[in-house]
C-alpha cells in the first residue's frame, strides 16, 4: 500500500510539473523563457507523469489498452508536441493555446473518471 501511495504522489508531482510548465509556456514573453519552460520544466513533468503512470498499472495490473490511460497518453502527447512546436516559434497563437491546454484538461478528466471499456468486468 505504500508503494502505492508513492507512485500516486510521485504521478502528481509530475501532473504539477507538466502543468506548471505548460502555464509558464503560455506566458512566457521571450523565446528563451518559453524553451525553458517547455523543455526543462513540462517536458520533466510528462516523464515522471508517464513513468509513474506506468508503475501504477503495473502495481494496480491495470491493462495499458484501458480507454482513459491509452486517451490521457495520446491527448497529453498531442498537448507536449504542441508546447514543443509554441517553443519553436517566436509568437503564441489563439490555437496553439487552445490545442495544449484542451488537451491537458481532457487529461485530467480522465484520470480523475477512468473511463472504461463497456462490459468489460473491473
Amino acid at each position: 500500500m505504500l508503494t502505492y501511495r508513492l507512485l500516486l504522489l510521485l504521478k502528481f508531482v509530475g501532473v504539477v510539473l507538466f502543468g506548471g510548465g505548460l502555464i509558464a509556456a503560455l506566458v512566457a514573453t521571450t523565446s528563451r523563457e518559453r524553451k525553458r519552460a517547455v523543455h526543462g520544466i513540462a517536458s520533466l513533468g510528462l516523464v515522471v507523469t508517464w513513468t509513474a503512470g506506468y508503475l501504477l498499472t503495473l502495481q494496480l495490473n491495470v491493462a495499458l489498452t484501458e480507454p482513459w490511460i491509452l486517451g490521457g497518453l495520446s491527448l497529453s502527447l498531442v498537448s507536449q508536441l504542441t508546447l514543443v512546436a509554441m517553443a519553436t516559434h517566436e509568437r503564441r497563437t489563439v490555437a496553439g493555446v487552445l490545442l495544449a491546454a484542451v488537451p491537458f484538461f481532457c487529461v485530467l478528466v480522465l484520470m480523475i473518471f477512468r473511463p472504461r471499456w463497456p462490459g468489460v468486468d473491473p
